[in-house]
């Protein structure tokens, strides 16, 4: 049992290597497809030559007709060791394409249609689109299909109808084999680059999703502490300044931890949530808080980014209204202005100010039109010294969709 295991395991090691040129086309290569549907026709190849050089001479007699499959057998070898020393993709498909399309012409010419030789010409075409490609593919059928079709008119009543032998089976036999097992590879190799490619997609989303918490740990956690390291070392600051500091390091912690879940589209629930991160600090700054989120649709193409960045809009703008307002009540509206947009709207009582008047970094006004324009929305701020404050937020449906 453990000598079988071995065996399989060093069958598999050696196919692995045979197809991948000692590991030199790996999963990752972008050649990688083609280098293994080169090794394995070729493969291929000189097994059916191999086969039938000792099936004409030691079977059929035909020592001709085996004379040609013994050249091919070889020209096949030499392409495997050139292809297997020189990695050269291109110029070692072209090689054995043109190998196997001069030996089944070879063997249509010697036969003169006997033994079934052109069903193995139904053979060539899938070879030439596998190695080539759509453009040289075509280009190599039609090299090869052409000289056929002049020596069958050439010869129309001339070549005897093919007999049907022992010889006729092996050769019916042998080729459907070979194409099946060309087919079967083909759809190995092309579920192999479906994986590789799934892998790829799935590494990048990590790297980017990686990239998009390390920078809103750098804009938002990490400037938040590093504020309240500094207001540490300033000897003016109180503890509820550096306390109020903290607050928003956590706030921001829990936000992302928010963003990381799973995103299902219900932008309802993601206002929620950020409702329960925040109603406390609302209350305790003496503010009334007016809910008022309908019944939203759901957005189920809306990437976990726009959602984040939905979130940071409003509790950027709720935390303004805590910290500079000086309001006694806020509201928070979300509806859907038309089928294919939504509207957010957070308005206060508070002082208000002059917007052109205002450094945006001290109010955050410049992060929330960046996330706007990230998100593909329109932001827009009413506001006057003593008249309170209206920042609206209009998100078209059509850009989720097509995230």
């Amino acid at each position: 049992m453990l000598a079988a295991k071995l065996l399989t395991q060093k069958t598999i090691q050696l196919w692995k290597n045979l197809t991948s040129c000692g590991g030199y086309f790996f999963p990752g290569n972008r050649h990688y497809r083609r280098a293994f549907l080169i090794n394995v026709m070729l493969l291929a190849a000189m097994g059916v030559f191999g086969l039938f050089t000792l099936l004409n001479l030691l079977v059929f007699n035909d020592f001709e007709v085996a004379m040609v499959d013994l050249l091919a057998f070889i020209c096949s070898l030499t392409a495997l060791i050139y292809f297997r020393t020189s990695r050269d993709v291109e110029r070692s498909s072209f090689i054995t394409t043109f190998i196997i399309g001069l030996a089944l012409l070879s063997f249509l010419y010697l036969t003169k249609h006997y033994e079934y030789s052109l069903f193995w010409l139904a053979t060539f075409p899938p070879f030439a689109y596998f190695l080539n490609g759509t453009k040289r593919g075509t280009l190599a059928v039609a090299m090869l299909f052409l000289p056929v079709f002049v020596m069958l008119v050439v010869n129309l009543g001339v070549w005897q109808p093919a007999p049907y032998e022992l010889v006729s089976i092996y050769n019916i036999s042998i080729a459907f084999i070979a194409l099946a097992i060309l087919v079967y590879f083909y759809e190995k190799s092309r579920h192999q680059a479906h994986v590789q490619l799934q892998f790829i997609k799935a590494r990048e989303a990590t790297e980017k999703e990686r990239n998009r918490l390390l920078r809103e740990m750098h804009d938002g956690l990490g400037a938040q502490l590093t504020t309240a390291l500094y207001a540490t070392r300033n000897d003016q600051a109180s503890v509820e300044e550096i306390a109020d500091y903290l607050q928003l390091a956590l706030e921001d912690l829990r936000i992302m931890m928010d963003s990381m879940q799973t995103f299902d589209g219900d932008v309802g629930t993601l206002l929620g949530q950020l409702r329960y991160r925040l109603e406390r600090r609302i209350q305790q700054a003496g503010l009334t808080l007016e809910w008022k989120v309908d019944d939203l649709p759901d957005f189920p193409n809306m990437t976990p980014q726009d959602a984040l960045n939905l979130q940071r809009i409003v509790q950027e703008t709720l935390v303004n209204t805590i910290k500079h307002a000086k309001a006694s009540k806020v509201s928070l509206v979300a509806r859907m202005k038309t089928p294919s947009s939504l509207k957010i709207q957070v308005k206060d009582d508070g002082c208000g100010f002059d917007e052109q008047g205002v450094e945006f970094t001290g109010r955050g006004l410049s992060n929330l039109h960046y996330r706007a324009v990230e998100l593909n929305a329109s932001l827009t701020i009413n506001t006057q010294l003593g008249r309170g404050c209206c920042i609206e937020l209009l998100v078209p449906i059509s850009k989720t969709s097509n995230s």
